[in-house]
């Protein structure tokens, strides 16, 4: 999962884009530019006319668009808002500044929706569902999108059969999330869990999360998954055992 990536949520009519296929997972997704439109909203139209202080950049847009994938050919659908950015720059060999604007657009919604990281196929199912769900509120509400990962997480010690109530003074009762994770008998993921939990509260609470923050938490959330339900790491410890053990090329079958 590349941070870089998904930090930079903008992109214009000439960028690179960068996000990858959900059906295929390749980086190979192209903006099909007859396919793409942007208009100025009604709001925007009728604040440059009745405002003599009226800038460029307060343009607001939205637009919609097709990618299409160059290796599977999916087709990817998505829609946004945008607004033109100052880009002049001073050219000191004809002494002159050239001022130039470019309409950037952030997307808001995909249908399919893209993957922000992949998901194990051994991640149950339950788990999977609350994870693409979240991905969908990334774009468009980044606090909604950190309790859903929460919710996930929650849904992820179900799974994994973490005791959810108990009994006090005869009643029944739930566990709270942070007693959950403190009694998750997996310590390499145990403060893994409790870092993606503590920016799902921090999303539910407050809703002062920013984009870093929410991608920060995908690393850490794919990082758990890849312990729980991958063999990457037991294959490498059997490479390594089978080479060091024949000084030389592994056998094969």
């Amino acid at each position: 999962m590349d941070i870089e990536i998904w930090t930079k949520r903008h992109f214009t009519a000439k960028s690179k884009i960068e996000w990858n296929c959900p059906n295929c997972g390749n980086n190979t997704l192209q903006l099909v530019s007859e396919d793409f439109k942007s208009e100025e909203t009604v709001p925007s139209k009728d604040y440059r006319a009745k405002n003599d202080d009226w800038e460029i950049e307060w343009i607001s847009l939205t637009f919609n668009g097709r990618l299409k994938c160059k290796t599977c050919s999916e087709n990817v659908f998505f829609t946004g808002i945008g607004n033109p950015e100052h880009s002049g720059y001073y050219d000191y060999e004809l002494d002159d500044y050239h001022e130039e604007y470019t309409n950037t657009f952030t997307p808001t919604f995909f249908q399919p929706t893209i993957n922000i990281f992949n998901i194990p196929k051994k991640c149950p199912d339950t788990v999977k569902e609350q994870i693409w769900d979240s991905f969908k509120l990334f774009w468009c509400d980044l606090s909604s999108c950190a309790n859903k990962i929460r919710i996930a997480l929650e849904v992820l010690l179900n799974e994994e059969k973490v005791k959810r109530f108990e009994v006090v003074s005869g009643k029944r009762k739930p566990i709270s999330l942070h007693r959950r994770i403190q009694s998750y008998s997996n310590i390499e993921v145990r403060d893994l869990f409790l870092a993606i939990k503590w920016i799902g509260n921090t999303g539910s609470h407050t809703g002062e999360v920013e984009t870093i923050d929410i991608i920060e938490t995908y690393k850490l959330l794919e990082y758990s998954l890849k312990k729980l339900y991958t063999n990457e790491e037991e294959e490498i410890k059997k490479i390594t055992k089978e080479i060091n053990k024949r000084k030389g090329t592994r056998k094969r079958k």
